[in-house]
């Protein structure tokens, strides 16, 4: 017999949140660079935006053919990379409506900067941060500080910022019952090094 998988996100359903996620409306359009890697990935939560945002569109960066229409758009639309760097803009100081379009990389850190610096054209971008980023309740995964976030959780705080009248209470909802329910089917003697 096969695993139970869902139709929509294409995880087992005993960690399927897709009943958490509700679509969101009036979400600048987003773009989700995502490491071949992290495609497959149950802990993965890109696919948690695909179910909230129905605008935003995920590229399995398997190849750089993958991103050329991307790269086309970013010579006639105002792009914004959400990936900090030396030379990056708080996102915070980012008036609503100035960047047209975002894109967010997603995979490890080390995964996601490879990604960037492979791509002259995306480092050409201009580059943003969170000064202030919210904590992160994605406690499933390794991350370098408890101040950087999962997929998910930026894209929320990433439409805080951008798009005020948006409603980005779903997208963390999903987080914190894809935490949960990850957490339920691991053994005890795993779980509580997370709790």
């Amino acid at each position: 017999m096969g695993r139970a998988l869902c139709a929509e996100c294409g995880v087992h359903r005993n960690i399927c949140v897709c009943d958490q996620c509700a679509p969101i409306e009036g979400a600048p359009m987003l773009w989700l660079l995502q490491d071949p890697k992290e495609a497959g990935h149950s802990k993965g939560t890109a696919r948690i935006v695909d179910v909230c945002l129905p605008s935003a569109r995920r590229i399995v960066c398997r190849s750089p053919e993958d991103l050329e229409p991307l790269r086309r758009r970013a010579q006639h639309t105002r792009l914004g990379v959400l990936f900090p760097s030396p030379h990056s803009t708080p996102v915070e100081e980012v008036s609503p409506g100035e960047i047209r379009e975002w894109i967010v990389l997603d995979g490890t850190w080390r995964k996601a900067r490879r990604l960037l610096l492979s791509n002259p054209w995306l480092r050409a971008l201009p580059a943003f941060h969170f000064s202030n980023p919210p904590r992160s309740a994605y406690r499933i995964r390794k991350a370098p500080t408890r101040r950087h976030l999962a997929t998910a959780e930026a894209v929320a705080a990433l439409l805080d910022q951008t798009a005020p009248d948006c409603l980005s209470s779903p997208l963390r909802n999903a987080v914190s019952a894809l935490v949960e329910r990850q957490l339920q089917q691991m053994p005890q003697s795993i779980r509580h090094r997370y709790e």
